[in-house]
């Protein structure tokens, strides 16, 4: 399966570049040139092509991603055109706001990306948390959540939104959560201000791998008078004790925790991503 953005293609002074067949958080590579061709070169502005061409999949964290490359396109007043998208995707909020985005002369309300069916959930939300946002979930997604996966699911997301809030320093961010194949998903992104970036105000360590490890150890803040750190300690302890998955990117680096093969895969990014994403699975079945 081909899960990646092609080399762009000029199209005289426009870009065009090919969406995964799969947009969601698992090869990021591509994704991640995308934003960065978006951003473009800073003495003039990008404009892409985006090509929809190979998309048949677009998974629960795919909505956020393509949330958070919304906002991106209007801050950065990228000029984006979009091609061949399949019927099936253009009644989605988010995907008919990227065909629309031209029409937007500033930033809107994140909430323009909202979306709620028996299978996924998008909330786009501004400077505080959304405490409700589980038991809409649950309305929606109640049947196939045992109380002990809607339980794990609950505190994750209110520890990731709580972290964003707080540390981020960013004005939005997007939460999401649903259903995918024989798994649940939820996670929150952001594009404020990167783990590594706060944790560097009290530690001096010397990569953004370190960084990220560090940030998911209990007690580890940028807090001087007092310990705190617990956010992504939690995500990740129950995590494991419910054989997840854990993926977090941050600036230039990234960490995937598969808890039930034991497996760690961690290392720098090849483009830097401006923000922090967390995304989490549970299995629906033990």
């Amino acid at each position: 399966m081909i899960n990646f953005i092609f080399a762009p293609i000029y199209l005289g002074a426009m870009k065009e570049v090919f969406l995964p067949m799969e947009v969601g958080d698992g090869r990021l590579d591509g994704i991640l040139e995308l934003f960065h061709l978006v951003r473009g070169d800073p003495a003039s502005t990008s404009d892409l092509c985006l090509n929809w061409s190979r998309v048949e999949q677009i998974t629960p964290a795919g909505f956020a991603i393509m949330a958070c490359f919304f906002d991106s396109v209007l801050e950065q007043k990228c000029k984006l055109k979009n091609v061949f998208v399949k019927k099936k995707f253009k009644s989605i909020p988010v995907v008919r706001n990227l065909l629309n985005c031209g029409k937007y002369k500033s930033l809107p309300k994140p909430e323009i990306h909202d979306v709620s069916s028996h299978d996924h959930m998008l909330c786009g939300r501004e400077f505080s948390v959304d405490p409700y946002f589980m038991d809409r979930v649950e309305a929606g997604c109640g049947k196939v959540l045992s109380s002990k996966l809607s339980f794990s699911c609950r505190l994750i997301v209110n520890e990731l939104m709580q972290n964003s809030v707080d540390h981020s320093g960013a004005e939005r961010y997007y939460l999401y959560a649903g259903q995918w194949n024989q798994e649940f998903h939820v996670g929150v992104l952001d594009m404020g201000i990167t783990i590594p970036a706060r944790l560097e105000q009290k530690y001096t360590l010397e990569n953004d791998v370190k960084y990220l490890e560090l940030a998911l150890k209990e007690g580890s803040s940028t807090r001087r008078g007092r310990t705190g750190g617990l956010g992504l300690h939690h995500t990740f302890e129950t995590l494991k004790t419910s054989n997840g998955r854990l993926t977090i990117v941050s600036r230039n680096a990234q960490i995937r925790r598969y808890f039930k093969r034991r497996k760690v895969a961690k290392g720098k990014l090849k483009y830097a991503l401006r923000g922090t994403w967390c995304f989490t699975r549970f299995p629906m079945r033990e």
